[in-house]
């Protein structure tokens, strides 16, 4: 690694550095790292309906392997074909049905109600559907029965199986959620939950955001964590998944204010029913009735989140592996063109607004490099090789950020990283945009919506960062995998005309 260009040292990176570690980034080693992976952060609520999904399938393939083994003379078993289709089908069937909610999968009548719909909805509707066809020989009602019946137990094993180990491994698969708020609302609130069968969710403690009391006692039967500063600075610690809003409906200017300020975090808000829902539970349990109303989710959650993931993996791999050996190339360019390292190492602000280092090939004199972009490269900049001005006029300086992607610091399209401190017209870009911060609810890009309408480059005016800023929020709030795919066919559009590139 003696080819990186080393970090700039200064007062305070340690201490950065082990936040970051804590937070669970990956790429740092050191105590904090491993202290933290021990710990363990919850894992995605869509990876473990996957998994789920995956065992539900697994079950019915089994089970139609084994009604097709069975000596079910005059009549034939289901074809390979037919039980894949049906091992695919079921499983959206119960999606369909509720039957992956994070919820449902640690168990409770919701999770066993999910998966029987979907299996008489997806063997029985395919039996009937053979019937009506006059394909009744492939699949004749009874041995669609035989199917269901046999198919029954041990896909509802699996899923109380499943229930089990989630709830054993609770550390890794439950919610953590905040409860907003220290009234009557909050006390019913965490009764409620506190009865509910599944298990899902963990109260991790409580906030107000009007009145502070003593930090560390308990309000309401939970650890009381002070204001809203600290509970912001838990989210940006990646410490909260959830901020629950327990407060009386009637305060709508109150809740619309919180509203807003989490509009601005990577979490999911959610409002707790108000007292006249609570009294209307009537005879039934509180934790089996109690809905918390959903107001806003996290950016690219859910199964978003999970295609999002695979398409940042699969295009990082197929980049890098098409631009191998264009980059080795570079890299010899520019060692032989000017001395010093080939790979130039600077923090930039990423998501939930946590610091890391973005790789980009070296397109400066060794000597003037500007880690902290104190100032910003302009057409003609004597600062800029001559190797150095080709790279940045195609792009190809970012090509190292290949390997940002691949070890999760960022994402292939998103909002590009800004180096703290950067300025627009004078002033720092989050004093310019008031919901600048908004950006950081979802991974930087390599490239993004912002950059293939034109808005890169240096932002010398507070009109270009606004712009800019307009678009990434833009892609946050109307992301979709179509796209990202039309983001990338404009970039390398963009590329080839070097539009706005120094």
């Amino acid at each position: 690694m003696q080819d990186v260009m080393p970090p700039e040292h200064r007062t305070g990176d340690s201490r950065l550095l082990t936040a970051v570690a804590e937070a669970g980034w990956v790429g740092l080693r050191g105590g904090a790292r491993r202290e933290r992976w021990a710990i363990g952060s919850p894992l995605p609520p869509a990876l473990l309906a996957l998994a789920v999904a995956m065992l539900d399938a697994l079950c019915l393939a089994a089970t139609g392997l084994a009604v097709q083994a069975l000596p079910l003379e005059p009549a034939e078993g289901p074809a390979l074909r037919l039980i894949g289709f049906v091992a695919l089908l079921v499983p959206c069937l119960i999606a369909a049905a509720g039957g992956y909610g994070h919820a449902a999968l640690f168990g409770g009548k919701r999770a066993g109600l999910g998966a029987l719909a979907g299996l008489v909805l997806g063997i029985g509707g395919m039996g009937l559907a053979a019937q009506a066809l006059g394909a009744r020989g492939n699949f004749a009602p009874g041995l669609a029965l035989l199917w269901l019946v046999i198919a029954m137990p041990p896909v509802l094993a699996a899923r109380m199986a499943a229930a089990v180990a989630l709830r054993a491994a609770a550390e890794r698969t439950r919610q953590r959620a905040v409860v907003v708020g220290d009234g009557p609302q909050a006390a019913r609130l965490v009764a409620a939950l506190g009865g509910r069968p599944d298990r899902s969710l963990e109260l991790v403690g409580l906030v107000d955001d009007r009145r502070t009391h003593q930090v560390g006692g308990l309000r309401n039967g939970l650890p009381y964590l002070g204001s809203l500063e600290a509970l912001n600075a838990m989210i940006r610690r990646g410490e909260v998944d959830q901020v629950i809003l327990a407060l009386p409906w009637a305060a709508e200017s109150r809740l619309q204010n919180l509203l807003r300020h989490f509009g601005d975090y990577p979490v999911d808000v959610r409002l707790a029913p108000d007292l006249m829902a609570y009294r209307s539970l009537g005879t039934a349990p509180e934790g089996e009735r109690l809905r918390l109303l959903r107001l806003a989710d996290r950016p690219i959650s859910g199964w978003g989140a999970v295609v999002k993931m695979v398409e940042d993996y699969v295009l990082a791999a197929l980049a890098l592996a098409v631009a191998a050996v264009p980059m080795a190339l570079i890299a010899l360019a520019v060692r032989l063109d000017s001395p010093g390292p080939v790979l130039f190492r600077q923090r930039r602000t990423g998501f939930n607004n946590q610091p890391f280092y973005v790789l980009k090939f070296r397109t400066m004199y060794h000597e003037a490099a500007d880690y902290t972009v104190a100032r910003q490269v302009s057409l003609g900049d004597k600062r800029v090789t001559r190797v150095g001005a080709i790279l940045r006029r195609t792009s190809l300086d970012e090509l190292p950020q290949l390997f940002n992607i691949l070890r999760g610091d960022m994402s292939f399209i998103g909002p590009r990283p800004h180096a703290p401190g950067t300025r627009a017209g004078g002033r720092p870009f989050e004093e310019v945009a008031a919901r600048y911060a908004a950006r950081h609810r979802v991974k930087p890009g390599l490239t993004g919506l912002a950059q293939v309408r034109g808005w890169r480059g240096p932002t010398e005016t507070e009109e270009k960062l606004l712009r800019r800023v307009e678009s990434d929020l833009e892609y946050i709030e109307t992301w979709s995998p179509w796209l990202d795919f039309t983001i990338l066919v404009r970039t390398l559009l963009a590329v080839a005309r070097m539009r706005n590139a120094f």
